[in-house]
């Protein structure tokens, strides 16, 4: 497997933690040319990241990858027995990628100081803290967002949330994540296969960040 992403994307760290769990190797490429480029889309016809190309199969979207590798190799299972709980966790999980997760895009270019909005950042705070707190009554949270194994649900919030805090952190706006998610990303850190990719991809976050900070 060949797996194109740049260290920054939260969408791929969701895949990665995917691979992660499932003890799955995939050479890791930066898209050739960056990402939308020509030579990239001549492999990758969406020109986007993540990618997956496993023998003729190319994929790109991280959702359509994470079902595949769960169908794939259903061993160390994300999703679960029931026709229900399996209906939830997608749905628990559609809800970052719609809901959530655009929401802490916004907030990308506001990393430039001559760009930063703090109006806007603080608005988007109250917005994202409604819908976490929605997700409370949505999820079990025992421990893990839709109970207690670790499921499709937990592999794309546990990368946004975690950018999602250094930005407001970098913006000086005060952030903090409802009790529920504290304990719930407290087990993810400690998870022997989840926690280096979460803290990989937090030191790729600060880098980024540094970056920024001089635009």
């Amino acid at each position: 497997m060949i797996f194109y992403a740049v260290p920054v994307s939260n969408f791929c760290a969701k895949v990665e933690i995917v691979l992660a769990f499932k003890n799955l190797s995939a050479e890791v490429r930066l898209p050739p040319s960056g990402y939308g480029s020509t030579e990239y889309k001549s492999i990758v016809p969406a020109g986007t990241v993540p990618a997956l190309v496993h023998d003729d199969l190319v994929l790109s979207e991280s959702d359509s990858i994470c079902e595949y590798l769960e169908e794939k190799y259903p061993q160390e299972k994300l999703l679960p027995g029931t026709t229900e709980n399996r209906a939830k966790v997608r749905m628990l999980a559609r809800l970052h990628d719609l809901k959530v997760e655009p929401m802490i895009r916004s907030l990308f270019k506001h990393m430039a100081p001559t760009q930063r909005d703090i109006e806007f950042i603080e608005a988007t705070k109250a917005s994202l803290s409604q819908q976490l707190e929605l997700l409370t009554q949505l999820g079990n949270f025992k421990p893990f967002i839709a109970g207690e194994d670790i499921t499709l649900a937990d592999c794309g919030y546990a990368p946004s949330l975690l950018l999602a805090e250094k930005m407001f952190r970098e913006s000086n706006v005060s952030f903090s994540l409802p009790n529920e998610f504290i304990t719930w990303q407290n087990n993810l850190y400690k998870h022997s296969k989840i926690g280096p990719v979460l803290k990989k991809y937090g030191h790729a976050v600060d880098e980024w960040i540094a970056l920024k900070r001089t635009q």
